[in-house]
């Protein structure tokens, strides 16, 4: 039985040097994503599905075989990042951060198993810093094959990119969807205001997630700016969020990059947490 499966992988350029490239994977429910990109300009993009879900050393040899497959066997990147979709997630300001009360803090909104690492990243772009949590084999199995790696929350590129948007826009929200959770993020007056992760079983349950957020923040749906991204919206959740919320469109993940014809047919809003920088 294959221990992978090559999704989709395209890329637009036959030398990458590695040492002048950086590596963003995105772990998702069943593999995982990842970009490679030099010079801000996108190199390559690709989807495995693999079990990312065993033990340290099954960990290893399944990434190791993906990368593999694809000319790929150091990992000797300018730079690895590691981008972990979670519920478990907090954000705390950074000064009033204390890195011995990282459990404190998800106590209130998670509980936390034996089987989870607790990991926090610094965001000096919104001078916070995001607890979140990781299988403890999946932080050891990739760790160990990747030690230059960076863990961060996929809730933290959100509110790093929501964060530039909101200049401009004033207030703002970022909407990622994979399978049936959603993360969102609001801004408020150019403000971080709000992150949560929430599961829906349909259009209804959508929406309603979302307008709830709103009316708790006073924000009326016809004066904000809504990005959505991540995996593909049916016709009806569309529709739904367009008929509540005035102005609805998907995000632009090429805003810092340069992405080249030869990636035409991959759906970039998917890839959009490994594109952001």
């Amino acid at each position: 039985m294959d221990k992978f499966k090559l999704v989709n992988f395209a890329k637009s350029d036959d030398k990458i040097i590695t040492q002048e490239t950086d590596l963003c994977i995105c772990i998702e429910k069943d593999g995982f994503t990842f970009s490679l990109i030099s010079n801000y300009e996108v190199k390559a993009l690709g989807e495995f599905t693999t079990n990312l879900n065993s033990d340290i050393t099954s960990v290893m040899s399944n990434l190791r075989s993906c990368f593999n497959s694809i000319d790929i066997r150091l990992f000797n990147f300018a730079n690895i990042r590691i981008i972990i979709q979670t519920s478990k997630n907090i954000f705390v300001p950074y000064k009033l951060y204390d890195n011995t009360k990282t459990k404190e803090y998800l106590r209130s909104v998670a509980l936390i198993s034996g089987s989870e690492v607790i990991l926090e990243s610094i965001s000096d772009r919104l001078d916070i810093v995001s607890v979140f949590t990781i299988p403890m084999y999946l932080h050891s199995g990739i760790k160990i094959l990747m030690p230059k790696a960076k863990f961060v929350s996929g809730q933290q590129v959100m509110a790093e990119y929501g964060f530039e948007i909101s200049k401009l826009t004033g207030n703002s929200a970022v909407l990622l969807k994979r399978d049936k959770s959603c993360d969102l993020v609001i801004y408020k007056a150019n403000q971080f205001t709000y992150s949560n992760t929430f599961n829906f079983s349909n259009e209804n349950d959508l929406i309603y997630n979302i307008i709830f957020a709103f009316e708790q923040l006073g924000i009326d749906t016809e004066e904000i700016t809504f990005l959505i991204t991540g995996q593909e919206y049916t016709f009806e959740e569309k529709q739904s969020l367009r008929k509540y919320i005035k102005n609805v469109s998907y995000s632009n993940p090429m805003e810092d990059v340069r992405v080249g014809y030869e990636l035409d047919g991959l759906n970039l809003q998917k890839y959009f947490l490994t594109l952001v920088k």
